[in-house]
């Protein structure tokens, strides 16, 4: 049986925060604006986005803070280094990307990467035709996630060099080989010209049946994974590298 030895040093492992689905590490008793009661995550992004700039910000943060500590304990005894993403991109957020970096530098780990998905739109100005193929709210979530960047710039600043060009935010959930082939070289021009690495951002994994996932109740994760839209981002990425 092939191992993945020869591919270890290329492999890189980063820790996928997670406020978004599945059950919270810390107590639920402890983080009870996060979860449930059955201690599954239920605060949506738009909710801690909000929030962070209501009353509720002081106690939301201190229970952010808790969560983050307590994923990044769990994690840290199999990594060296600290590559840091999250689910749904919920680190962009300013509350929530101070507790994780807080969690990092409490344990002395140096920070190898942080991913900053905000998607460049000029590729997407440069191919009219492709317009209507786009999915209205991911040009949401891109245009969110871009104003969450400016937000961040001064927490940021230091990780700039340790990112990437980030690609994957409008196709979210489609990116099909059609769309990925005439968008990619744009992007990787982008990259060049920064000299950073090109992130693409891409969900091949799905189930067949939804009983198999985290949290059964949670409806929105229930349809991405069971979507047709994983098996369309599967082909892509088995065809991509000879098509390009």
């Amino acid at each position: 049986m092939q191992t993945l030895e020869p591919y270890r040093e290329r492999i890189k492992v980063s820790i996928h925060f997670n406020l978004a689905e599945g059950h919270c590490v810390a107590a639920p008793a402890e983080v009870p604006l996060l979860v449930d009661e059955r201690g599954m995550f239920h605060i949506s992004f738009f909710k801690v986005l909000l929030w962070s700039f209501t009353g509720k910000r002081k106690e939301l943060r201190r229970q952010i803070e808790l969560e983050m500590k307590a994923q990044f304990a769990r994690v840290l005894p199999y990594t060296k280094s600290v590559r840091v993403d999250s689910h749904q991109h919920y680190h962009m957020i300013p509350m929530v990307l101070k507790s994780i970096l807080k969690a990092v530098e409490e344990s002395s780990r140096e920070i190898e990467f942080v991913r900053i998905p905000a998607e460049p739109l000029s590729p997407f100005l440069k191919h009219p035709e492709l317009w209507r193929t786009f999915r209205p709210i991911n040009l949401v979530k891109n245009l969110v996630l871009n104003v969450l960047n400016l937000m961040d710039v001064r927490i940021l600043k230091p990780y700039r060099r340790k990112s990437a060009v980030f690609f994957g935010i409008l196709l979210s959930g489609g990116m099909d080989l059609q769309r990925v082939r005439r968008l990619l070289p744009e992007f990787q021009k982008i990259a060049d010209r920064k000299k950073l690495p090109l992130e693409i951002l891409c969900h091949p994994g799905g189930v067949e049946q939804p009983e198999s996932l985290m949290d059964i109740k949670n409806t929105d994760c229930v349809r991405f994974y069971t979507s047709e839209g994983r098996k369309i981002e599967k082909e892509m990425l088995m065809k991509i590298k000879e098509s390009c």
